[in-house]
């Protein structure tokens, strides 16, 4: 099954985490690169942004005690507005909202999560609805909603007690097509961050 870019939030051994992966049919040479507080995924070739705009965005980034993931440049948005002092259920319903689903042959929706202490939040903009969840945490527990098929908010199967494991073990979820991946995983006094990008066959 092919599901695109997913969004997985989840908390393991007290510590709250973030992961995404790039799943992509039609531009699958991508890279997730960490930069500083956030993580950019883009093209190998930047002339694909020609093609597309949608493909080089900030996948993950880090505000205070809060971690924001989602599929393109509404996660600076939540992100600022976390810092503003919203909520990141408003943050990310208003960022949805603000841009909608991406203007493409598609209509790609786009999708978003924030994790801040114990408790998660989803969301996902489609060409005519936008819906937002959160999610207690305390106890060992993953969600996940991707852009095709998987649109729904569900239980995921990620685990691991690491940035490093959390982005692998969403780059093998067993979905088709994964590009690349990355993770944000709570450590003491804020977040730390890893990509996976695999070696080229």
């Amino acid at each position: 099954m092919y599901v695109g870019r997913i969004v997985v939030i989840g908390r393991t051994k007290d510590r709250s985490w973030v992961g995404y992966r790039v799943s992509s049919r039609s531009f699958p040479n991508r890279r997730a690169q960490v930069r500083g507080k956030s993580v950019l995924v883009s093209p190998v070739d930047l002339k694909d942004l020609e093609k597309n705009p949608y493909i080089a965005y900030n996948c993950i980034r880090l505000s205070g005690k809060a971690a924001v993931v989602a599929n393109g440049t509404q996660a600076d948005m939540i992100a600022e507005k976390i810092d503003d002092g919203m909520r990141p259920l408003d943050a990310i319903a208003l960022s949805l909202t603000a841009y909608g689903y991406e203007r493409d042959e598609l209509d790609t929706p786009r999708i978003a999560g924030v994790v801040m202490g114990v408790r998660g939040w989803l969301g996902i903009a489609k060409n005519g609805e936008i819906r937002t969840k959160e999610f207690d945490l305390s106890e060992e527990s993953a969600f996940l909603v991707a852009t095709y098929e998987k649109t729904e908010f569900e239980a995921a199967g990620v685990v691991g007690e690491s940035a490093e494991e959390i982005a692998k073990a969403a780059y093998g979820l067993v979905f088709e097509r994964p590009v690349c991946s990355a993770a944000a995983f709570e450590e003491e006094g804020g977040f730390e961050v890893a990509v996976y990008n695999p070696e080229p066959e």
